[in-house]
């Protein structure tokens, strides 16, 4: 397939190539031009894919480099590289092709498209990526490398063995899978989904989103929409959230700025603060402290708040209605106290035994249930202010 592409290509689009001396490496440079066309595919056996969408036309620069010791055995290797393109039904390719591995051995492939494209399509089996300025839909592929992301109005899907992402500005959906990767992301305008064997994970802002990382931290300042995130282990930092959210760590501590939507949190063991919550939470930590404010009013949902060593801090909005059924199994401080009345505060035990207390009791006329429970820890209820 290989050979006809380049048959057909050379007599049609001329290609250039010279070889010179940068630094301890040679290079052999190869350019060329191709057709405009509706789909760009690039795929080669090794090397770094860089595709700009500033170009009228479709233009490519391909950099092989050798380290060998003289220009002989450079220029060997450089015959073991084949480079081939040309239009392959709706598309134009560029391929890469080497029969055998090649120590001290690189590949840089530059290419300039017009950034109304529908599809760039990439896939090298090892070395990092980058596009930008591109309005196409972009699907890559890669055995491990840095990958790059800014400019880009269409959806992305990116895979890789392994490698940290760094994306700017996104204004389609986005989708990354890697083996371990931090992955930095300022804006996506679309649905986001990451799924990492393990690495961090920062987003400025984004639709709603998938997150999951084997292990590894989870930062994310603004969803527009729904939010779960899954870390193996690590700490859990959310700030507004306008839909529901779903939080789920093997450890670490869990914060969440806000949501509108009603909130489900596990971990392991670590501390949780959920605070401008207009919904219901479901909320259990292995130890840890738990603080929580409910300040809706409207559709808010039953709730239970668990912690198995730690302090239960719970605000209130004064005009919310509940009913209230909290338990620590072994008090420590204050017990139980509130700063709002309705509520029946009972004490079991004495000096021989652990003291137990319990709280029951509606607010502002009783309504959806709010459980709490504390094996040893105290239980705060507060009145926003």
């Amino acid at each position: 397939m290989t050979s006809l592409l380049m048959a057909i290509a050379i007599p049609l689009w001329a290609q250039q190539s010279r070889t010179y001396r940068d630094g301890n490496s040679w290079v052999e440079e190869i350019t060329g031009t191709l057709p405009v066309a509706r789909e760009i595919h690039i795929s080669t056996d090794l090397g770094s894919v860089q595709v700009q969408g500033n170009s009228p036309r479709i233009s490519y620069t391909v950099r092989k480099r050798s380290y060998a010791p003289t220009e002989k055995a450079a220029r060997h290797q450089f015959e073991q590289m084949r480079i081939s393109a040309g239009k392959n039904g709706e598309g134009d390719s560029i391929e890469g092709r080497t029969k055998k591995s090649l120590l001290r051995f690189g590949v840089e492939f530059l290419v300039q498209v017009p950034r109304d494209v529908a599809l760039v399509k990439v896939d090298t089996r090892s070395g990092s990526l980058a596009f930008s300025s591109l309005a196409a839909n972009i699907v890559a592929t890669t055995g491990g490398g840095l990958i790059r992301l800014d400019d880009l109005a269409g959806p992305v899907k990116i895979s890789s063995g392994g490698g940290n992402v760094e994306a700017g500005n996104l204004g389609g959906s986005f989708s990354v899978t890697s083996g371990a990767a931090d992955v930095h992301v300022n804006n996506v305008a679309g649905e986001m989904q990451v799924n990492l064997g393990g690495g961090r994970v920062y987003v400025g802002s984004t639709r709603a989103s998938s997150i999951q990382t084997g292990a590894g931290s989870i930062q994310v300042q603004k969803c527009f929409g729904d939010l779960h995130v899954t870390s193996g282990g690590g700490n859990l930092n959310l700030g507004e959230v306008d839909g529901a959210v779903q939080a789920e760590t093997d450890g670490g501590s869990v914060r969440l700025g806000s949501a509108r939507g009603p909130v489900t949190v596990k971990t392991g063991g670590g501390s949780v603060e959920l605070y401008n919550l207009g919904r219901g939470a479901q909320v259990e930590t292995g130890a840890g402290s738990i603080t929580v404010q409910f300040i809706g009013t409207r559709g808010f949902a039953d709730s239970f708040l668990h912690t198995a060593s730690g302090d239960v801090t719970v605000c209130f909005s004064s005009s919310l209605p509940v009913t209230v059924h909290a338990t620590s199994d072994m008090a420590s401080g204050r017990g139980i106290w509130s700063e709002l009345p309705g509520l029946n505060i009972t004490k079991q035990g004495g000096n021989m035994v652990p003291t137990s207390m319990s709280a029951e009791g509606a607010l502002n006329g009783g309504g959806p249930a709010l459980r709490i429970r504390t094996t040893i820890g105290q239980i705060a209820f507060r009145r926003c202010q």
